[in-house]
Parts: C-alpha cells; sequence; structure tokens
C-alpha cells in the first residue's frame, strides 16, 4: 500500500507522463510483396497475447493465457484447435525457454538456439522502426533506417 501510496504506481495512468502506446497497428511489407498488419492493443476484454495470421489456405489463431491454437482450412472449412499445457513464467514460459537455450549455447549445445542473433536484432530493429513511425508520423524505410543507425 505504501508504495501505491507515495511511489509511480499509484498514479493515475491518465494524469500520468506516461506516453506508452496503449493501441497500435503497424503495417509492413516485406520482400516479395508479402504484406503484414501488427496490431497491438492493451486494453481488451482478451486476455494476454493473441495472434491471427492469415494464409492462402488457411487462418491461425492463437491465444497465449489459454494455451490454445486454433487452424482453419479455408478449402474444407474445418477447425483444428491444438491445446498446449501453459508454460509457467513470464511470457507463457517462453523467458525461461529463452534463458535455457542460451546457457546450453554458452556451453556448446546450439540445439535449443532457434534464432540467430542477425534476426533477434533486425526483429528488435523492427520493433524500434514501428516506435519512430508512431511518435513522428512517418513510413520506415528498414534499409534507410539501419544506415541511419
Amino acid at each position: 500500500m505504501r508504495a501505491l501510496e507515495t511511489g509511480p504506481y499509484g498514479r493515475c495512468v491518465y494524469r500520468a507522463d506516461n506516453d506508452v502506446v496503449d493501441h497500435q497497428v503497424v503495417l509492413m511489407r516485406f520482400a516479395g510483396g508479402l504484406s503484414v498488419s501488427l496490431t497491438m492493443q492493451g486494453s481488451s476484454h482478451i486476455e494476454g497475447r493473441t495472434i491471427r495470421v492469415d494464409g492462402m489456405r488457411a487462418t491461425l489463431l492463437a491465444n497465449e493465457a489459454r494455451a490454445e491454437m486454433e487452424i482453419h482450412d479455408h478449402l474444407t472449412g474445418r477447425a483444428e484447435r491444438i491445446e498446449r499445457p501453459r508454460g509457467v513464467g513470464g511470457h507463457g514460459g517462453g523467458d525461461d525457454g529463452l534463458m535455457r537455450a542460451f546457457v546450453a549455447a554458452i556451453q556448446g549445445d546450439r540445439a535449443s538456439v532457434l534464432t540467430s542473433a542477425r534476426e533477434a536484432v533486425a526483429s528488435h530493429l523492427m520493433a524500434f522502426a514501428a516506435e519512430r513511425a508512431r511518435v513522428h508520423g512517418e513510413v520506415i524505410d528498414m534499409e534507410a533506417f539501419r544506415r541511419s543507425l
């Protein structure tokens, strides 16, 4: 209670100096013409992270908090539901998995490493570019953005 009364966590979110985005839609176009839209919604009746991927043959829906995925086949109209055990800890157990893979890699076992450092940096640069686009209201060319850093 003391922290809420005297610290930053007790401040009204609408009257504070916090400028963190609570809703954002990021449109991306990749090589070959692939288009992606990423929607981040901070205030929603749906708990946790959700994902929707629409492809030519199917749609994938996933809900982290419910530990479930659905694959909807466009041709047959059938839907398959996949339920997984919930992970423990941050990001549905992903934080723990990343640390285990990191330690194993340092010890010489790279079998659990699913993403290269180059890919990790590229994905973070996309997030930084999305924030720049939001703050400045501009379209970001990733090649130019990379060169500017």
